[in-house]
């Protein structure tokens, strides 16, 4: 778990929270009154409830989006038994002793714990094979539009056939929310090109490994040049929490 929770009050604005997620570099903030968590607010839930919806993050609070739906679990259990909550709850964890918050499970949590215990598992039912894409000459509201309509967290960019980069919701907080980047600026120059990608094909042991020594959360995965499919964090969590 990650011990040193990053907390925000229920009446924050949300470019604030925006800033803090950019700031610490995470994906989530655990909303509290007092010291008592009340939810969970995530890029996806600013990126949808806010700028999808065209809200003004400077006029909208914390509480307005924010995900109620708290799934807590305790320190002493297992890595295995985490998974199979975060796929059953599809939520972050609150890692509770007693009424106290102690530290908070996210996918990428568990991604570093299955490469900590080195367990070869097979990953070819849970990973992504249809991988959204467009070119770079995309304007950045167009892919706000398509991330948010279905529903995912990344899309790929690419250029004549071949991967050109990335983009993903911490890229659209970071790069175009927090700095007030116009979106009608062009995905290809905002994208982070270094990408870092697999041979497909690859288990869950060697995926992780891959993930968590670059701090990545999404691994596309190739045949020859070509994207045939992304491994995510949370693919790996449900092929991790389903082995027999």
């Amino acid at each position: 778990m990650t011990k040193k929770v990053q907390t925000i009050s229920s009446r924050a604005r949300v470019r604030q929270a925006a800033e803090t997620m950019a700031g610490k570099n995470i994906g989530s903030l655990v909303v509290v009154e007092g010291s008592k968590p009340r939810g969970v607010v995530t890029e996806r839930d600013i990126i949808d409830r806010v700028l999808a919806a065209r809200k003004d993050p400077e006029a909208t609070t914390v509480a307005d989006i924010m995900s109620t739906n708290l799934v807590e679990i305790r320190p002493d259990a297992s890595l295995k038994e985490a998974a199979e909550t975060m796929l059953h709850k599809k939520n972050r964890l609150l890692v509770m002793e007693g009424d106290e918050l102690v530290g908070i499970v996210t996918a990428t949590d568990i991604v570093k714990g299955i490469h900590k215990e080195g367990t070869s598992f097979d990953i070819s039912k849970t990973v992504t094979k249809r991988v959204l894409t467009v070119n770079p000459e995309t304007r950045v509201d167009e892919v706000l539009r398509l991330m948010s309509g279905r529903r995912v967290g990344s899309i790929m960019v690419s250029q004549n056939g071949r991967p050109y980069g990335i983009f993903t919701e911490r890229d659209f907080v970071r790069k175009v929310l927090v700095p007030r980047t116009e979106q009608s600026k062009k995905v290809g120059d905002l994208a982070t090109k270094k990408l870092i990608t697999a041979k497909a094909g690859l288990d869950g042991k060697e995926a992780a490994r891959i993930m968590a020594t670059n701090g990545i959360k999404r691994l596309p995965l190739l045949e020859g040049e070509n994207v045939v499919g992304i491994v995510t964090a949370r693919d790996l969590v449900e092929a991790f929490a389903t082995l027999g």
